[in-house]
């Protein structure tokens, strides 16, 4: 396919050839543009969408610089293309909410270090249980095999012979997971008390395969430790059996 050219005069009276703007090299220096400018940004998501526009470029470039398009090189370039556009979409879903239902919304703000996709993939491997009694989750000196987080209602935290009440919001063993060692107070859940249960090695090795997973999970019970541990036992709750 053949472009427009022309010639422009400048201001001297000399002529300037502006006629390559107007062939399909010109998709090519576009598309290098932003393939550039997407590679020196540390945006993941604003990186992919530049490198999508390079791409569409030169899939101009490819259908537009010979009289026949160039139809392998426009096939594996929308092929990359689409594997961007798969990965925009992955990126999206990972920073919205979007699809959550109401009691997982609510949930979700306990996890406040952790972004929704983080979130999704954890709750992935996790519990849902109602207590039909009292029931006790954790036993001072021994290393539970679940991590808890308490959804509704209040579990009794039981430690020298002191009782504290710990309602929605909280996680239960965070501390052994942590340290992998054995629970350092028995905790009793009330009957009715909705919990959210991980098997400990599912969930470390979640942990293990990533990094930035591990680190939000690790601040996210660190600052849930802080969080107890400044109004640990406090006296106007806590009493003598």
């Amino acid at each position: 396919m053949r472009f427009y050219t022309d010639r422009v005069t400048s201001r001297t009276g000399g002529a300037v050839d502006i006629s390559y703007l107007f062939t399909a090299g010109i998709f090519v220096q576009i598309a290098l543009l932003f393939y550039v400018l997407g590679l020196l940004v540390r945006n993941e998501l604003l990186l992919r969408g530049l490198l999508l526009i390079g791409t569409m470029f030169y899939i101009l470039y490819y259908f537009f610089v010979s009289d026949v398009p160039l139809w392998d090189a426009i096939f594996a370039s929308a092929m990359i293309g689409l594997a961007n556009v798969i990965m925009i979409l992955v990126i999206l879903r990972e920073k919205s909410t979007l699809g959550m239902s109401d009691d997982m919304l609510v949930l979700y703000g306990t996890f406040t270090t952790l972004n929704p996709g983080q979130f999704r993939k954890i709750m992935r491997h996790a519990d849902w249980i109602t207590t039909p009694e009292d029931l006790s989750i954790c036993t001072r000196g021994v290393r539970s095999d679940y991590l808890y987080l308490v959804s509704k209602g209040q579990v009794i935290l039981r430690d020298d012979g002191r009782n504290v009440a710990v309602g929605s919001g909280n996680f239960i063993g965070e501390i052994s997971f942590l340290l992998d060692c054995p629970a350092t107070a028995d905790v009793i859940a009330l009957q009715g008390t909705e919990l959210v249960r991980w098997d400990r090695r599912k969930l470390m090795s979640l942990m293990h395969k990533s990094v930035r997973l591990s680190n939000a999970i690790g601040a996210l019970f660190n600052a849930d430790i802080a969080r107890k541990l400044s109004v640990s036992w406090p006296k106007d709750q806590a009493h003598r059996e």
